[in-house]
């Protein structure tokens, strides 16, 4: 696994013969606040990965500067996948050119936003929506991974269906392509709409593990990014999509109930919503001090309320 570069170096000395009490207060506050980070950690944080836990680690970002304004944020929504391998492997790599996404945050903020994604940059922290495959903890060793948030797999489907339960045996059939019309499920005589993330996606991939069991998924619709979902499946009659908990918009869309239970972030929490995932952070294995406090900032009671109030459920450090 590639070092986690650090950008920081040591201040610039200059010739001084006399300094006043203000400027020598100055100095020593720097002083204090650079052995407090210590020689190894950097004041800036680069995240890469979920464009679904994007949005938590953004709001999660802007509180925590209210409490440490010298840290600066550089967010932006890579993929799960692409976040886990940079993260693993230190700085962004294998990709062909600068990776535009619309999921990108800096703070303090810039004029003219942050830069697309491109090889060399190093990054901090790695988000995923789902749990890492086992070949990525065979290739990352001694990456670190910590679940700070789970989330319910949500499944909606347009306002034109009137179906409000499935069982996981049916969405397995629906999305393998062996079930195609509404009846077959006591819903509308109607051919079935399958609307799924592209295979990039942690979102796509947590549903192959939880629901697919190997099957691969035939869908209508490939959609990308986790915010086009929702507007997709209320303008596509007869649709069917899963997303996050937190996209759920009962006035555009009908929630479905999975074996019974519906999508509910009590639900999710008590443990009785049957498609449950994980929300994690993933750095390398020694994270620097700053990288440390934020991921501890999300287990934080203001951490954990800004988690909640995204619908998702916060983790207990270490369950």
């Amino acid at each position: 696994m590639a070092d986690q570069r650090n950008s920081s170096h040591p201040p610039r000395q200059r010739a001084v013969t006399a300094l006043s009490r203000r400027e020598a207060l100055s100095l020593v506050a720097a002083g204090l606040a650079g052995a407090a980070c210590g020689p190894s950690a950097t004041r800036s944080l680069r995240i890469s990965g979920s464009n679904t836990v994007y949005t938590f680690a953004k709001e999660l970002a802007v509180r925590f500067r209210q409490r440490r304004t010298d840290v600066s944020f550089r967010i932006t929504g890579d993929g799960t996948s692409r976040g886990i391998k940079f993260a693993g492997e230190g700085e962004v790599q294998g990709l062909p050119a600068a990776f535009t996404n619309r999921n990108k945050f800096m703070a303090p903020d810039p004029a003219g936003g942050p830069p697309d994604t491109s090889n060399g940059e190093r990054v901090d922290i790695g988000i995923s929506s789902r749990a890492l495959f086992q070949s990525e903890r065979e290739a990352y060793s001694s990456m670190e991974a910590v679940p700070f948030a789970y989330d319910g797999l949500a499944v909606v489907t347009n306002r034109s269906v009137t179906v409000a339960n499935l069982t996981i045996e049916q969405l397995r059939q629906i999305y393998a392509g062996m079930i195609t019309n509404w009846s077959q499920v006591g819903g509308p005589s109607a051919p079935i709409v399958v609307i799924a993330r592209d295979t990039l996606a942690g979102t796509a991939e947590a549903w192959s593990e939880l629901v697919m069991n190997g099957l691969p998924v035939m869908a209508t619709t490939m959609i990308s990014m986790a915010e086009d979902v929702p507007a997709a499946v209320a303008s596509m009659a007869n649709s069917i999509a899963y997303l996050s908990l937190a996209d759920i918009n009962p006035m555009t869309m009908n929630p479905v109930s999975i074996e019974g239970v519906a999508p509910t972030i009590e639900l999710v929490a008590s443990g009785r919503y049957p498609i449950k995932r994980p929300f994690i952070f993933v750095t390398g294995a020694r994270p620097t001090t700053v990288q440390a406090e934020f991921i501890d900032f999300a287990f934080s009671a203001d951490g954990q309320a800004v988690i909640r109030s995204l619908n998702a459920v916060p983790a207990t450090r270490g369950a």
